[in-house]
């Protein structure tokens, strides 16, 4: 657990027994489904369902192609990969002195051009972070998850294998990365009230057939939706929808809509497919070692680092030369 944030070690020992217990009472039920069908559709692929009524999403995911949200708008190359084809002239990562590149996948399925719909001061602060993300000199040019901070909605899907669980009136989310959950409470509840600010924001889930929508609010909008700093504000609302097409296959699309940074409201998509079968019992996850306050991100190459660092090596040859 996350003792930083959530303020103490008793806190932390408190959630760690909380998400203990619902663990325990949603695998236990898992075990205890009893299989039934969808009533007759032509136009869907009829799922079991849950004793409750759910369509039985259980099991192990990943977004394909996945692992990867350097850029979700495909515009950017990223060093170090093998090359998928020649670079644009002036592209970036296409100068004489770049290393191996290859384009990212384009997951912004509206607009249809493929472009994050920015407001002109919110698309000139991606183009500053995009710019600096290799060579930093601002604490802020550093992506979030290099400090092994949770994802946020959309990020943490793509980026990391996860785990979904079904109990009575809820669906829960484990990833593999950070190790973050979510708990999605189908009740109809009403959010928590607006000034509490949450990393993966206040999630409130309902089915529509074969597909669990979820309506996201409250985000403390500290994270990122990629490395390249594609981001949204506090007041972002997001709309995921994860569609079962078939008992190997989730459609998954979120609609962000943020008037503060964005022109109009835009669509993220993926695609998410079975990490194990249902006839794989023993599949689990591994743990991801990432934890928060790794210190790896502060030894990158920022100025104001390299001084201090600088002043620290000569205070201690000073301190041995006494």
């Amino acid at each position: 657990m996350r003792v930083n944030l959530l303020g103490s070690s008793v806190s932390s020992m408190l959630t760690l027994s909380t998400l203990t217990v619902i663990v325990s009472m949603a695998t236990a039920y898992a075990f205890s489904q009893v299989p039934a069908s969808v009533p007759a559709n032509p136009l869907h692929w009829s799922p079991t369902l849950t004793s409750d009524g759910q369509p039985d999403l259980q099991g192990f995911w990943r977004a394909s192609p996945g692992g990867d949200t350097y850029d979700l708008t495909g515009a950017y190359f990223r060093p170090d990969v093998a090359v998928v084809g020649p670079l644009p002239q002036g592209a970036p990562g296409s100068s004489p002195s770049a290393r191996r590149v290859r384009q990212t996948v384009d997951r912004v399925a509206d607009p249809a051009d493929g472009k994050i719909p920015y407001q002109p001061w919110a698309a000139a602060k991606q183009k500053d972070l995009a710019a600096n993300i290799d060579n930093p000199t601002k604490p802020e040019h550093i992506d979030t998850q290099a400090h092994c901070l949770p994802a946020g909605p959309g990020r943490v899907f793509i980026h990391s294998g996860f785990q979904i669980l079904q109990a009575p009136g809820y669906v829960f989310f484990f990833t593999e990365e950070n190790d973050e959950s979510r708990v999605i409470p189908l009740d109809g509840r009403p959010h928590i009230g607006q000034d509490i600010r949450l990393w993966q924001g206040d999630s409130r889930g309902h089915w529509e057939g074969n597909t669990l929508v979820i309506d996201v609010t409250n985000l403390k909008a500290k994270s990122r939706l990629d490395v390249v700093g594609n981001f949204y504000s506090p007041a972002a609302h997001f709309v995921e929808r994860l569609t079962f097409a078939d008992d190997k296959t989730i459609n998954y699309e979120a609609t962000i809509t943020d008037p503060t940074v964005y022109t109009r409201p835009w669509k993220l998509t993926a695609h998410f497919v079975r990490g194990h079968m249902r006839d794989e019992p023993d599949g689990e996850m591994w743990e991801d070692a990432c934890h928060e306050g790794e210190r790896s991100a502060d030894r990158m190459i920022i100025p104001a680092n390299i001084a201090k660092q600088n002043a620290e090596r000569a205070k201690r040859a000073k301190q041995l030369q006494q």
